[in-house]
């Protein structure tokens, strides 16, 4: 019975010894798998970021390409975009609320006012520095005005509008001068990107409307600095040379004019 239960002792203590190194081996082994588990995890997590960052560079690359950059910046909106209240290009700066004259494509020129400056950062901290304008329209920019309008407004006649746009800082010129009718007709000698307004174009319309604006001439139409005039003498009227059947050659020869109003009366 002593041996018996000697022997069941060793046997158990053989079974316990077992099941403590299987113990100790199915811990290591699940250690071992759950750490790789972890890895393959954090790996696999790492490689979505890196593939969700590559895609999003591309959508930037592609949005660059187009130059829409309305959507660029709603992009970096959740992500690095600071602002600025003025600055250097070129060796000139440049601050929020002046007037810029714009480089477009073919050559043209545009005029808008610089509202913002910003600076967005990728996810590679690479700079593309940005700059909002609201513009104004040109005689060119105006859609569907009648003709009779369009023959009243000059060239370098602009219109404040609400339309706005972020545009690249290459294409800046340089500051643009907007004057009044009464300023810009006193000006002999025009610099570089001097404009004038009498208007606004908002939403299509102008304010205030063409038909309020000043008149002159026999026809009373607004004035037009780019077409030729000629002072009436009496009634301190001017009148474009083609209403009153003048040519420049002409007109020059005047010393002193009466239009047909006037010599009426």
């Amino acid at each position: 019975m002593f041996i018996k239960i000697c022997i069941d002792m060793v046997i158990f203590k053989l079974h316990s010894n077992a099941i403590i190194q299987y113990k100790k081996k199915f811990l290591l082994y699940y250690s071992t798998m759950s750490q790789s588990f972890e890895n393959r995890l954090s790996q696999s997590q790492a490689t979505q970021d890196d593939l969700a960052r590559d895609a999003c560079s591309v959508k930037i690359q592609s949005l660059l390409k187009q130059k829409d950059y309305r959507q660029l910046v709603q992009i970096f909106e959740n992500k690095k975009l600071k602002e600025y209240s003025k600055l250097k290009y070129n060796g000139d700066i440049y601050k929020v609320g002046q007037n810029l004259a714009i480089k477009g494509e073919g050559g043209q020129e545009y005029v808008g006012k610089l509202i913002k400056i910003m600076n967005l950062l990728d996810d590679f901290d690479k700079c593309i520095p940005l700059v909002k304008v609201r513009w104004y329209y040109r005689k060119n920019d105006l859609k569907n005005i009648p003709k009779e309008q369009l023959d009243s407004i000059s060239q370098n006649e602009v219109f404040k509008t609400e339309h706005t746009d972020f545009i690249e800082i290459e294409t800046i010129i340089g500051l643009a001068t907007i004057l009044t009718f009464d300023e810009y007709d006193q000006i002999e000698n025009l610099n570089d990107y001097v404009y004038f307004s009498r208007a606004n174009f908002m939403h299509k319309r102008f304010e205030p409307p063409f038909q309020q604006w000043p008149r002159t001439c026999l026809c009373q139409k607004p004035p037009n600095p780019d077409l030729k005039y000629i002072l009436c003498d009496t009634c301190k009227q001017w009148c474009h040379l083609k209403c009153v059947k003048l040519t420049e050659e002409q007109a020059n020869r005047i010393r002193y004019f009466i239009c047909r109003n006037c010599d009426k009366s």
